[in-house]
């Protein structure tokens, strides 16, 4: 191989940002003998997609949907129209920086879908394939769980009952209640789960399972309106058994693993959502009763002083430059200690603005270390390029915080708890 490249971040190994931050780093192009290019463009980009084949009255029908973000693009060296260049033996650096949009959604890879951010070098080559070099990097949508809702502090109750069998065999009903002392969390926290357990039928319960549930729903725009759902299991616990005519109070915990964060507005056709199921299985044929309660998931944990954040927008400390503007380098060294530096920013025409991170806005909270899902898959950020070289897999990170259960302790579930509780609609169940 004549030419490498070597796409860095500056003073950010993993490549994750919250949106709104500067994305800055250096492109490194390294040759082992001249090499004659067309133009070398620096791409960056952050996009949803999604695509998905279902099977009706025996036809397949294929359905996608795109969303864009953030495109742009800049002439590293030469242009379409220009005369071919020579890359000449040694390193050439070109450093960049881009300003993420406020609204970007968090990085994700799903089965039928991905919201993707990256960089890509094409070096365009006279007559022969171009070659593409492509670095994936994560970008998360700041979801502090002290400005959400007001509904995720306080705890939250559920309950169901039913009865089986019918007419004159029809048992008395088994209740179930749950109860959470809040709604909201952040993964590397536990969800302290309390189980009532009514048991009034003449059926023994097996067991009770308890599952955190991640829901990703893909959608299809026009003309073909469609959406599809798929579910994943992130973690799961199981307590002891409710023999028949008892009723047992029961305690759990279930961790909350590294993944992304709620999702229901900021991207369209890629919507997360979570959900904490308890089921108790029936012992024998009978079916099981579940009862489900919604689950917010954020990237920065609640806390029992949330400060006031003022952020004063601030210029830019490098000078816009247009894009596809061609750049040269600047003068090499000796022949076999070549290096060329350029200076590349890619703006929006806005300011920008400081974005604080959690441990900047909490001193107090201990900072998350950024973990790979592992309930998700890996993208592949080359499955478009057929003559990519480098690394395909990307996997975004998460932060992971090592807090403890809750601000403060709850009580265990009691009937007399359990006034006002509510039957939660299942995501699972909507129709959009």
């Amino acid at each position: 191989m004549v030419v490498t490249c070597d796409i860095q971040f500056n003073q950010n190994e993993c490549g994750t940002y919250f949106a709104g931050q500067l994305v800055d780093g250096s492109v490194v192009l390294e040759a082992d003998k001249p090499k004659n290019v067309k133009a070398v463009i620096l791409n960056i980009s952050g996009f949803a997609i999604t695509k998905w084949r279902e099977k009706r009255f025996g036809r397949r029908r294929n359905f996608s949907g795109r969303e864009d973000y953030m495109e742009s693009k800049t002439y590293l060296m030469g242009s379409e129209t220009s005369q071919n260049f020579t890359i000449q033996t040694g390193k050439h650096t070109y450093n960049f920086a881009c300003k993420l949009p406020e609204n970007c959604p968090t990085s994700f890879e799903g089965l039928h879908g991905c919201v993707r951010y990256i960089v890509k070098v094409t070096l365009l080559i006279p007559w022969k394939f171009n070659q593409t070099y492509t670095r994936g990097f994560t970008v998360m949508k700041m979801l502090d769980l002290n400005y959400e809702s007001p509904q995720l502090k306080i705890p939250i109750t559920s309950e169901n009952y039913r009865s089986y069998c019918c007419g004159p065999c029809k048992t008395e009903p088994l209740k179930m209640q749950i109860q959470l002392p809040q709604a909201g969390y952040v993964p590397g926290q536990r969800i302290p789960i309390n189980a009532l357990v009514i048991n009034n039928t003449n059926i023994p319960v097996a067991e009770v399972h308890y599952a955190l549930i991640m829901l990703v729903r893909y959608s299809s725009p026009a003309p073909a309106v469609n959406s599809c759902l798929e579910r994943i299991t992130m973690t799961t616990a199981k307590s002891e058994s409710v023999l028949r005519k008892c009723t047992r109070s029961l305690t759990q915990e279930l961790l909350v693993p590294a993944t992304p964060p709620t999702c229901l507005r900021s991207c369209s056709i890629i919507r997360i959502s979570y959900q904490l199921e308890v089921e108790a299985r029936m012992k024998g044929w009978y079916s099981s009763q579940t009862i489900t309660i919604p689950i917010f998931i954020g990237n920065v944990p609640l806390w029992q002083t949330p400060p006031i954040i003022q952020q004063q927008p601030r210029s830019s400390r490098m000078p816009a430059l247009t894009e596809e503007a061609p750049l040269q380098g600047g003068e090499s060294t000796d022949k076999g200690e070549q290096q060329a530096v350029t200076d590349v920013v890619v703006e929006q025409n806005i300011a920008v603005t400081d974005v604080q991170l959690p441990t900047d806005i909490y001193p107090e909270l201990p900072p998350p270390s950024y973990e790979e899902s592992t309930h998700t898959l890996r993208g592949d950020v080359n499955e478009d390029d057929l003559h990519a070289f480098g690394p395909c897999e990307f996997a975004p990170l998460y932060p992971v915080y090592a807090l403890p259960l809750t601000l403060a302790p709850t009580a265990p579930v009691t009937p007399e708890t359990t006034r006002g509780a509510y039957i939660n609609q299942n995501f699972e169940n909507d129709k959009m």
